[in-house]
């Protein structure tokens, strides 16, 4: 069952509303079911501060642009960057079974080789979405194991 807050009367989500209308950025990428930041230093101390750097400011960012065609959105775009590397592409969601496709059109390598990367091929990957409008979970498979990127929207400049 999908949850009620994400519905209005029917079982579908408002894709729409999740998606667009806000820039959306990165807090953490994680293992599914869990949800703290994933190890991808291996313990490297200081490659994993030097990422953790890259989280603040304009970076990992994504927008999403379309309309809704029944319960998904249909030909809708998405553009975004990690700290070097730009993403663009088309997208589309579907509320009811929140099956996700990110057809990435342009891509480049990351500066940072963690973060970066798993940014970028987390979004090559994606294969489902969770969250509502305040939260957003791009879930993607790497081999056998499920990770999913954690987003909020984008809060005000001047912080």
């Amino acid at each position: 069952m999908l949850t009620p807050v994400l519905s209005a009367c029917d079982q579908s989500d408002d894709v729409v509303d999740i998606f667009t209308g806000k820039t959306w950025y990165m807090t953490y990428i994680a293992v599914e079911g869990q949800n703290t930041m994933y190890d991808f230093w291996q313990g490297d101390q200081a490659a994993r501060t030097k990422s953790f750097e890259t989280l603040k400011g304009e970076n990992y960012t994504l927008v999403f642009d379309g309309a809704e065609l029944g319960n998904s959105i249909g030909g809708g775009t998405f553009s975004g960057k990690a700290t070097s590397a730009k993403v663009s592409g088309t997208w589309n969601a579907n509320g009811e079974n929140r099956k996700l496709t990110l057809d990435t059109k342009s891509t480049g390598t990351d500066a940072d080789s963690y973060l970066g990367k798993a940014f970028v091929e987390g979004l090559k990957n994606a294969v489902r979405y969770g969250g509502d409008n305040k939260n957003l979970y791009i879930y993607y498979n790497e081999g056998s194991t499920t990770k999913f990127i954690s987003f909020a929207p984008q809060r005000n400049s001047g912080n």
